[in-house]
């Protein structure tokens, strides 16, 4: 995470990385650029604050879900999702308040096999679980062959996407999740070594 002032906002911004995620009801910006990766932002207009993360991957293994249950870590979906719900919840939101805007999913890392596309696992997850969480969804923007860039205003819930679809964005934010998918890949092999 990345904080500095936005002048183009005139308010401190929140850079969010995957594994990120952040809440405020103060008068600042929270962004984050994504592929395959998912960003939801969570509003409660009630009391003027929101959250929004930044995860990687829906669960550390789907095969594997005693795995999931030692390595409880906000780059998945399953625990971002948590964290995100709970954070707001302990600042006094009611989570039957909470309203969702979900944003990426992008295919930029070029899976033949719809199956094993990390994005499209991504949308699929996001959407079961806020359908399983009664969290209504407001707005989305998923999928499609692009990169995002999100800016979101917790205080008052709105998002700006700008769509990154140049090719020098694209293979830019695919080199960024294959070198952070590989960390993940090193931290499961070798638990006592984690490589950052």
């Amino acid at each position: 995470m990345i904080e500095y002032r936005n002048h183009k906002f005139n308010r401190q911004e929140i850079i969010l990385h995957p594994g990120d995620y952040f809440c405020s009801q103060e008068n600042i910006v929270i962004s984050t650029i994504l592929g395959s990766c998912i960003s939801v932002a969570l509003i409660d207009k009630m009391n003027g604050r929101g959250g929004m993360n930044h995860f990687l991957l829906p669960n550390l293994s789907i095969n594997n879900p005693e795995n999931i249950l030692k390595n409880k870590s906000s780059r998945y979906g399953v625990f971002a999702m948590e964290l995100l719900i709970n954070e707001l919840m302990k600042m006094g939101s009611n989570k039957k308040a909470l309203i969702a805007k979900v944003f990426g999913g992008g295919s930029v890392l070029n899976f033949e096999n719809q199956e094993r596309n990390v994005g499209y696992m991504n949308i699929q997850f996001i959407i079961q679980f806020l359908a399983n969480e009664k969290i209504p969804v407001a707005a989305s923007d998923l999928g499609e062959y692009c990169g995002r860039k999100i800016i979101f205003f917790p205080d008052t819930g709105k998002v700006l996407v700008k769509k990154l679809q140049s090719r020098k964005k694209i293979d830019e934010i695919r080199k960024e999740e294959l070198e952070t998918s590989k960390r993940l890949v090193n931290i499961q092999k070798n638990r006592e070594i984690v490589l950052f």
